[in-house]
């Protein structure tokens, strides 16, 4: 089909988001993380929703885009970007994180199905996503992440001469950061970084950590991929099924060995060059140290993997693109 022309948004009721930035940068779209106040706190909920609300609305009508990609959670800016495709008679698909189909938002599931619906699709990362989707009677569209850009100019990162290991963390719950630091512990000649920013965590709960665990702080784009190159391998880990680790993408990117949670879905997602851990210390020691004793085949392994997801993700890319032209055909 002939490319129609395309003006893309993609809006995120985020400070930051990596996938969002991504997807941006793949699709050609102008990327707008619209966010007030603090981050994840109910709280402030109301008045941060009103505020996002009026900026997303101005930006829509300032820079008139005729896709709009939004992000979910929260379905609120959904709303706001349906009303502006009512308005001038254009298009918007959502991009669903693993989030938005938490208990916590179960008492929206009537707006978010409607909403769904009225979208060209929904990108979603697994196929059990993608089944809650149509199970609302709208289209689903399964979209991986796409590989991270690495810039030629990342800087140098001191790591220590021995076997180092980098756990990708924000200080969520799902995370098992506690587990990592008792795992620690007991690896006495293993280096851990980990990464997140420290302000998240009173200060009473850094005094204790294992010797051989440095916690890095919020690092900027050219050290922290610059961490993930000096490391010998790469940690993600979710107490929760069915979630696209974003790190292991990273870890893709890199060629680096990836240590993760042992889910079916994480198994499928990550085929090669990773090995799968139980969320324990005992878990976790096993898989450092399995990482360590087959480092090499596991290089070699996601070398191969990152090439094949690359391939994947451009044919994806462009099953998207056909959709979106379909839409726009109708309107034009």
């Amino acid at each position: 089909m002939k490319n129609v022309n395309k003006r893309w948004a993609l809006i995120a009721w985020a400070p930051y988001g990596r996938r969002s930035e991504s997807l941006a940068r793949e699709l050609k779209a102008d990327l707008y993380f619209i966010h007030y106040l603090k981050f994840q706190r109910p709280i402030y909920a109301p008045a941060k929703y009103i505020l996002q609300a009026i900026r997303t609305s101005q930006v829509l009508f300032q820079q008139r885009p005729n896709v709009v990609l939004v992000q979910n959670p929260p379905f609120v800016c959904g709303l706001v970007v349906y009303l502006y495709c009512r308005i001038f008679g254009t298009h918007f698909m959502f991009d669903h994180h693993s989030a938005a189909f938490a208990r916590i938002w179960n008492w929206a599931l009537p707006l978010q199905r409607f909403l769904s619906r009225q979208a060209i699709t929904n990108l979603v990362t697994n196929e059990h996503w993608a089944d809650i989707i149509r199970s609302w009677s709208a289209s689903a569209f399964i979209l991986i992440d796409p590989l991270t850009a690495i810039s030629s100019q990342v800087a140098e990162f001191q790591v220590t001469s021995g076997f180092n290991i980098v756990f990708i963390n924000t200080f969520a719950d799902d995370e098992l950061l506690e587990i990592v630091l008792m795992a620690a512990e007991r690896l006495p000649t293993i280096q851990f970084y980990i990464t997140g920013n420290t302000n998240r965590k009173p200060a009473s709960f850094f005094e204790n950590t294992p010797p051989n665990v440095t916690f890095t702080g919020f690092l900027p784009d050219i050290q922290y991929f610059a961490l993930l190159k000096a490391v010998q391998a790469v940690m993600t880990l979710t107490t929760r099924d069915y979630t696209l680790q974003g790190g292991g993408f990273e870890a893709i990117s890199l060629g680096q060995p990836l240590l993760t949670s042992n889910w079916p879905y994480l198994q499928k997602l990550f085929p090669q060059g990773t090995i799968y851990v139980d969320n324990t210390p005992d878990g976790i020691c096993a898989g450092v140290m399995a990482v360590q004793q087959d480092h090499q085949r596991l290089e070699e392994e996601m070398e191969t993997f990152r090439d094949n997801a690359r391939h994947l993700w451009e044919a994806q890319l462009a099953q998207l693109n056909n959709l979106v032209n379909q839409a726009l055909s109708t309107t034009n």
